[in-house]
């Protein structure tokens, strides 16, 4: 009988317990305030993000990229050529035949099949690292063209450019981390390609990275709330929520280049991205601004980064601040040789 009673107890207490922590309200009003940029609250996220399916195309892909085995060589003169502030490309390794990969980019559409949730599963994981694997034989291919001073340099970024786009619809952090990444990459050479610049490359310059993350963020949010809310809504959940939903405003307004940004309750932590997210901004802007200088025109001065500009002495082109990024973040310089 005693044993019945104290089972009795242990129970009510449990019962107690949850009953305290458990606060679907304070959930549910977390859950239902707007977040900034016209992202609307979470239960508008998903909306944002129709279900897309693989087509052919992607089936193409995927099966020339299966030839592509990992080349430390080939990632390590990209690698090298991205973080090298100097006009003079150097010598390319042995490099795989990538021309079939890049009609297939600049000729199909590619569609890949979205997946529910944050992602991060092995077939996620091994779709984002062919993609980056691709988009780092095609960089390497276009440099090597370059430093023969080929303009046939430029349909190899322009298959990245291609490729990256073709994230647009997925509304996985990691997945639009790789596009991000694709799309630094092809800035970061873009200024060493032979004149002139194509059409294209302003589609580049003029899309902002950091909108596509915020609704990619909102999601994550939402997914993660979501899980919360039927298995144990509690008040910490309504708080993490509240804190990220914090997060995305400050970076709504954010117009500086150089940001620090307090580290998301829920999901990965994403600080570094974010870092490198507002760095990419300059980072466009030295690339226009060093094919000006090659083409003999003025440098824009100014800056969207409200903490700092640019200046060029008629043959260095710098920003006033280095912007640190944290490894294995190999970015652009902010500091050129032009000429």
């Amino acid at each position: 009988m005693k044993k019945l009673l104290v089972v009795v107890i242990v129970i009510a207490l449990v019962v107690w317990v949850i009953s305290w922590f458990r606060a679907p309200e304070a959930v549910s009003t977390s859950v239902a305030k707007p977040w900034p940029a016209e992202l609307g609250t979470l239960d508008d996220a998903a909306k944002r993000w129709p279900p897309q399916q693989t087509n052919g195309g992607a089936a193409k892909l995927t099966a020339l990229a299966s030839a592509l085995p990992k080349n430390e060589a080939v990632d390590a003169f990209v690698a090298r050529e991205l973080a090298k502030g100097e006009l003079a490309i150097g010598d390319a390794p042995a490099l795989p035949d990538v021309a079939p990969i890049r009609e297939l980019l600049l000729r199909e559409p590619i569609s890949w099949k979205s997946e529910e949730g944050v992602g991060g599963g092995d077939p996620m994981n091994a779709m984002r690292a062919m993609q980056l694997t691709v988009a780092r034989a095609l960089v390497a291919s276009a440099l090597a063209k370059a430093r023969a001073n080929d303009p046939a340099a430029w349909e190899d970024l322009h298959a990245v450019w291609k490729l990256a786009r073709t994230l647009d619809p997925q509304p996985q952090m990691m997945l639009q981390t790789a596009a991000l990444t694709m799309e630094r990459m092809i800035n970061g050479v873009a200024w060493k390609m032979p004149l002139p610049a194509p059409a294209w490359l302003a589609e580049l310059q003029q899309r902002d990275s950091v909108p596509q993350l915020l609704a990619s963020f909102h999601y994550t949010a939402d997914s993660y709330a979501d899980s919360g809310m039927q298995l144990f809504p509690t008040k910490a959940l309504a708080n993490s929520v509240e804190h990220d939903r914090a997060i995305a405003e400050a970076l709504a307004k954010e117009t500086r280049c150089d940001v620090t940004v307090p580290m998301n309750e829920l999901g990965t932590d994403l600080t570094s991205v974010w870092r490198r997210a507002f760095r990419y901004r300059a980072e466009r802007e030295a690339t226009a601004n060093a094919l000006r200088a090659r083409e003999g025109k003025a440098i824009e001065t100014t800056s969207r980064c409200t903490d700092g500009t640019w200046a060029f002495d008629g043959t260095t082109l710098r920003f006033s601040r280095e912007i640190a990024t944290a490894p294995p973040d190999k970015p652009m310089p902010l500091v050129l040789q032009v000429k």
